[in-house]
C-alpha cells in the first residue's frame, strides 16, 4: 500500500468522541461505531495544515477562488455533476444545514418525510426544528431494501409534508439507490412540491461494481427542487474539521437557506477547514481509492467469517458507505441482549435500534479500520455468542395472540396494563381512566390488572396493582423501553398536541436533555394484554411511543 491503511492509532490522548462513550477502548478493543475512520489522516492534508499554521492569520475567513474550483471540479470529476460557485453554502456540518434547510422550505408543524431505519439526527433535527417526522419506511425485500413508492406518494400527496430527508447512499443499510430508484422519488417529490433535501455525505465511498449518481443530475426539474448536503467529512475523516459544502440550484431557496444560515449566526467555518478541503479534493484522490478497496476487503472478512462460524446472521451486501448493516435477530436475542453481549465482550458497534425501531435486531459495523482491528472483533464476537448461548436465558418474547401469559392469575377476561414508574403523570391518568371505567367492565364480566416497574402508587383503586419493582414482567415479556428520548416521542400524538411546534416548548419538554442514568426505566413504554379465563392472550398491542395508548373501550369491545 502506498498510504498507512494498517496502522491502529491510539486515540485515547484525544478526546475522540466515539473512543470516550465506549468503556474499555484500547487498541485491542477499537470501537466500530461513530461514523469517523481509524486511519491516520492523508499525508497531504496535514502538511497543508502545518504549511497554513505557519504562514496564515488566523482570523475570519472566507472560501477562496481555489477553494471553489476544489470543490466544483471534484463534484465534476467523481460525480459528473457540473455546478456553479454561486449555488455552494457552506455550514459547519450536514447536520447543521438540515436544520438550516427545514427551516427554509418547511413551516412550524409541517410533515417532513423519513425513510427509517435511518441516521438518527433525521429525527433529532426534525423534531428540533418543530415539524413532525413522517415515516415511509423502507421494504426489507428478503434481505434487499428497496423504497415503498406507493407509500411515498401517499405521503407526498398530504399538503402538510413539504419535505423529504433523503439519504443516498443510504445510511445505515448501507444501498447506493440506482438511477430509476432516484427517478421515481424525484418524480413523486417533484409533482407534490415536496422539497428533496439530499444527504450525499458518504457519495465518495462507493464499493467496487456499483455506481453513485448524484439526485439532482436525474433532470432539471429535480435540480431545481433539492439541495444536496455534501463533504469531505466521511470521504477523508474529517469531521472533527466541520466543513460542508451544500449546493441549491434553486436560487429562491438558495436565498431563504442562506438568511436562516445568518440566523442561526453562522458566518463563516473555522480557519482550517477551507485549506483542509481544498487539500483533500485537489491532493489525496488516490489516498480513497486505496482506501476503497481497504473496506470493500473488510466487508467480505465480516461475510466470509459470518458464513463460516454465524450463518444465521444476515451481513447486508455494502454498496456505498463503510458502514455495514448485519442482521442479528436469528441469534434468538433481544437487541438489549445482543447489546449487553457485546459490550461484556469489549464490542462497540451502533446498536441497530438507534435508527428507529426497524433496527431492533440489527448492528452496525464501522470498517473504516484496520483489518486486524476487524478480525480481533470477529473472534470476539464469536465467542460472546458461544457463550450467551451456554447460559439458560428462559422465556423471553413479546406476547401475541395465542400465547399463554402464565404470570397472571386470571379468572375471567382480564386487561393486563404494563404502565410506566407509579409517579409518571400518564401512569396515573391511566390509572384514573380505567378507574373510572372499572364499574362497567366489572358489570361485563371484565378484570383489571395494573403492573408498574416500581412500588405501588398511593391511593385506592378497584382492581390489582402489580409492583414490578426490578422489572422481571417487563424483560420477560419484552416490554421495552423506548431506543432514545427522541424516539420516546417521535409521531407521538400526545407530545405533538401538548408541545406542537411551539420550539420553547420543545426544549421544556426535556427531549434533548442528556439520561439519567441513575433513573430507572426512564423511557418505558406502556403494553395492554388481553387474556382469556384460561390465561390465553387474546389481545396484544406494544406502545411504539411515549404516548400511544389504544382505546380502552375499543379493546374491551375487541375482548
Amino acid at each position: 500500500m502506498k498510504h498507512d491503511f494498517i496502522s491502529i492509532p491510539d486515540r485515547s490522548r484525544f478526546g475522540s468522541a466515539k473512543w470516550e462513550i465506549a468503556k474499555n477502548a484500547s487498541t485491542e478493543f477499537v470501537p466500530l461505531s461513530v461514523a469517523d475512520m481509524e486511519f491516520p489522516t492523508a499525508k497531504p492534508i496535514v502538511d497543508d495544515i502545518k504549511k497554513l499554521a505557519d504562514e496564515a492569520i488566523l482570523g475570519y475567513t472566507n472560501p477562496t477562488e481555489e477553494y471553489y474550483d476544489a470543490v466544483a471540479s471534484w463534484m465534476k470529476r467523481r460525480h459528473d455533476f457540473e455546478i456553479k460557485k454561486e449555488w455552494l453554502l457552506q455550514t459547519p456540518g450536514i447536520i447543521n444545514a438540515l436544520s438550516m434547510l427545514i427551516e427554509a422550505v418547511t413551516a412550524p408543524g409541517d410533515g417532513v418525510i423519513v425513510m427509517p431505519p435511518v441516521y438518527y439526527p433525521f429525527d433529532m433535527t426534525i423534531i428540533a426544528t418543530g415539524r413532525k417526522s413522517v415515516f415511509c419506511p423502507l421494504i426489507n425485500n428478503d434481505g434487499r431494501y428497496e423504497i415503498d413508492y406507493a407509500l411515498l406518494e401517499e405521503k407526498a400527496k398530504e399538503q402538510k409534508n413539504t419535505a423529504i430527508l433523503f439519504c443516498n447512499p443510504h445510511n445505515p443499510v448501507g444501498r447506493v439507490w440506482s438511477r430509476e430508484e432516484l427517478e421515481k422519488t424525484a418524480e413523486i417529490c417533484c409533482k407534490n412540491n415536496v422539497f428533496i433535501i439530499d444527504d450525499e455525505i458518504h457519495n465518495d465511498l462507493i464499493m467496487p461494481g456499483y455506481e453513485h449518481t448524484v439526485m439532482a443530475n436525474v433532470n432539471e426539474e429535480t435540480k431545481n427542487n433539492i439541495a444536496v448536503c455534501t463533504a469531505p467529512s466521511k470521504t477523508f475523516n474529517l469531521a472533527g474539521v466541520q466543513c460542508s459544502n451544500i449546493i441549491i440550484p434553486n436560487d429562491e431557496i438558495r436565498a431563504k437557506a442562506m438568511i436562516r444560515n445568518k440566523m442561526n449566526m453562522q458566518m463563516h467555518l473555522n480557519v482550517f477547514a477551507y485549506t483542509i478541503c481544498t487539500s483533500a479534493y485537489n491532493k489525496c484522490e488516490d489516498w480513497l481509492d486505496e482506501l476503497i478497496g481497504v473496506i470493500a476487503g473488510n466487508a467480505k472478512c465480516v461475510e466470509d467469517f459470518m458464513a463460516k462460524n454465524l450463518p444465521e446472521i444476515r451481513v447486508y451486501p455494502l454498496e456505498g458507505t463503510y458502514l455495514q448493516w448485519l442482521d442479528v435477530s436469528a441469534l434468538g436475542m433481544t437487541h438489549l441482549e445482543v447489546r449487553e453481549m457485546l459490550e461484556d465482550a469489549n464490542i462497540y458497534l451502533d446498536n441497530g435500534e438507534m435508527f428507529g425501531e426497524l433496527g431492533r435486531g440489527y448492528q452496525r459495523i464501522n470498517l473504516a479500520c484496520a483489518r486486524s482491528t476487524v478480525e480481533r472483533m470477529l473472534e470476539r464476537f464469536k465467542n460472546a455468542v458461544e457463550k450467551a448461548r451456554a447460559k439458560d436465558n428462559g422465556y423471553r418474547k413479546a406476547l401475541e395472540i395465542g400465547d399463554s401469559f402464565e404470570e397472571i392469575n386470571a379468572e375471567k377476561k382480564t386487561l393486563v396494563v404494563f404502565g410506566r414508574k407509579a409517579e409518571c403523570s400518564l401512569t396515573v391518568s391511566m390509572l384514573e381512566e380505567l378507574k373510572e371505567k372499572y364499574a362497567d367492565l366489572a358489570a361485563a364480566g371484565f378484570d383489571v390488572k395494573f403492573i408498574v416497574p416500581s412500588a405501588k402508587p398511593e391511593g385506592e383503586y378497584p382492581f390489582e396493582i402489580i409492583a414490578d419493582s426490578e422489572a422481571r414482567l417487563y424483560k420477560k415479556y419484552n416490554v421495552f423501553e423506548a431506543d432514545s428520548a427522541v424516539y420516546a416521542v417521535a409521531g407521538d400524538r400526545l407530545f405533538e398536541e401538548k408541545v406542537g411546534s411551539d420550539q420553547t416548548k420543545i426544549m421544556e419538554s426535556g427531549v434533548f436533555a442528556p439520561a439519567d442514568e441513575n433513573e430507572f426505566r426512564p423511557l418505558q413504554l406502556f403494553a395492554f394484554v388481553g387474556v382469556d379465563e384460561n390465561k390465553k392472550v387474546i389481545y396484544s398491542y406494544y406502545s411504539k411511543t411515549i404516548g400511544d395508548f389504544p382505546d380502552i373501550d375499543g379493546i374491551v369491545q375487541s375482548l
